[in-house]
């Protein structure tokens, strides 16, 4: 095999935990080139990390005629589809409209994955995307999402950021309000920084301006780094530069794990066994528990209960790094 496209929607997260659908692919396929149709600028933090070739955006209306049984294409889209060894989908397709399209008018397989567990499953969104390769005889271990982030992704101000305080990202936003901790915590959280002679970097995406505008009476008032409006990869990039990272149950939060930062992740609605970030260096904090192993690897007894996030104190994720030795510059990364 040597061509394979995966069609892949959804935000940050849904494409950081995807990372180990390409990992398995490349290992078992030695040379492989891997184009991807999904959100250009999403996905451009793939390609510029080097682990895919192409990006195609899904809001060209060419794409249009797959959505409708029986849909006739533009015969340069259907060269292009032919041209791929095998395709996976993980696009929603309830009825099947999708995926009949494609088997119509691909060369190879299609393979449709699913884009969450079935309803009650406590496994990890990784685990449930690989699974999608099974028909290709790809069984492998699910390791956890990594990406090497180029050292040239860093700007120029991220590059010279000041060395003599451990810096220590926060992203209090998230695509869901019910998931993210209070605004409240999150300004204690800063004071309890700063005031150990830490260096908060606060990172803002596209939507999270109503949090943004809430927390800016303690951003203001304190020696706190904002970084907004940024590039994927230059995230990425900061990220990997700070000793540790604390956010929500987030994409950036998925993002910063990957990259090997110390990761902090605090939840309360959703289930960390599904959504949880993975890596060396997470912990998850869920209620009044905290959850230090890898969560793919975990025995999850019982069905889903939400937590509530408020049970999460200030306190607890500067003492949680502090202990594991991310703050106090032991940790290795």
């Amino acid at each position: 095999m040597k061509r394979v496209l995966i069609i892949r929607s959804g935000a940050v997260g849904d494409l950081i935990l995807t990372l180990p659908v390409l990992f398995a692919l490349k290992k078992r396929y030695s040379g492989l080139s891997i184009d991807m149709i999904g959100d250009r600028e999403r996905l451009s933090l793939l390609r510029r990390c080097g682990y895919v070739d192409k990006v195609l955006p899904t809001d060209g209306r060419e794409f249009t005629p797959l959505f409708v049984p029986g849909g006739a294409l533009p015969a340069r889209l259907v060269r292009r589809l032919r041209s791929y060894d095998a395709i996976i989908s993980y696009l929603p397709d309830p009825y099947g409209v999708f995926a009949a399209n494609l088997e119509r008018l691909a060369s190879g397989p299609v393979l449709t994955g699913r884009s969450r567990p079935a309803e009650g499953g406590r496994i990890h969104m990784t685990r449930v995307l690989v699974d999608a390769l099974k028909p290709l005889g790809i069984e492998t271990s699910v390791d956890p999402p990594r990406i090497d982030v180029p050292e040239s992704a860093a700007s120029d101000d991220l590059c010279s950021l000041e060395n003599e305080r451990p810096q220590v990202a926060i992203h209090p936003g998230s695509g869901g309000a019910d998931k993210c901790w209070p605004v409240e915590h999150y300004g204690t959280l800063i004071d309890l920084l700063t005031e150990s002679d830490f260096g908060p970097v606060i990172t803002f995406g596209p939507a999270d301006h109503t949090i943004r505008s809430r927390l800016l009476p303690w951003i203001e008032t304190r020696e706190v780094l904002v970084i907004e409006d940024r590039s994927l990869v230059e995230v990425a990039a900061l990220y990997a530069r700070c000793r540790a990272m604390i956010g929500n149950d987030s994409g950036m939060t998925h993002l910063a794990a990957a990259a090997g930062t110390p990761v902090v992740a605090l939840f309360g609605p959703t289930d960390p066994a599904v959504w949880g970030p993975r890596g060396k260096d997470v912990r998850i904090l869920w209620g009044t528990d905290v959850f230090e192993a890898d969560v793919d690897g975990m025995d999850w007894k019982g069905p889903f209960r939400p937590r509530n996030l408020n049970d999460i104190e200030a306190t607890t994720p500067v003492r949680i790094l502090s202990r594991v030795g991310a703050i106090t510059g032991t940790a290795t990364k």
